[in-house]
């Protein structure tokens, strides 16, 4: 009876002495996004176009106006419900020809958004700026969000 009481001890002394380790910038939460090709716009790596954009930038458009005003293209806006949704649209130095875009949009504890932007491209083509976006839900102005992009080639 005493073993068995002194082992009970023992394991109640080993589980309270172990600590987890969650780190909370590890948990993330994806949520989903769409594209403007889901709504009839084709070949938008190669039709979309925001001028005030240089570089590897992207910017959020939040509204009709600042579509109407910042973006080029022959992309129909009204797919966009500016009411739930935002926009991020950037643009990228490519190597070679785009064969798809995927996009995974994810939230940390830390209510930080982040894109990440997979270019599946070919090694084929010529080098030069494409453009990419993703249909978000609406964000709020305190609300931080990160853009990643990734070349992938097969």
């Amino acid at each position: 009876m005493r073993k068995k009481i002194f082992l009970f001890i023992c394991f109640i002394l080993l589980i309270s002495s172990c600590s987890i380790n969650v780190s909370p910038t590890n948990d993330r939460i994806y949520i989903y996004t769409e594209n403007l090709e889901q709504y009839g716009c084709w070949d938008t790596p190669y039709t979309l176009y925001v001028p005030s954009l240089h570089n590897n930038e992207y910017i959020i458009i939040t509204d009709r106006i600042d579509y109407i005003l910042k973006v080029q293209g022959s992309c129909n806006y009204n797919a966009i419900d500016f009411r739930r949704n935002d926009l991020i649209i950037g643009q990228i130095w490519v190597d070679s020809n785009i064969e798809g875009i995927n996009y995974s949009y994810s939230k940390n504890s830390y209510n930080e958004y982040t894109l990440q932007v997979d270019l599946l491209q070919n090694r084929g083509g010529r080098a030069r700026y494409i453009t990419y976006h993703a249909i978000i839900p609406k964000l709020y102005s305190s609300d931080r969000v990160f853009v990643e992009t990734r070349s992938i080639y097969p």
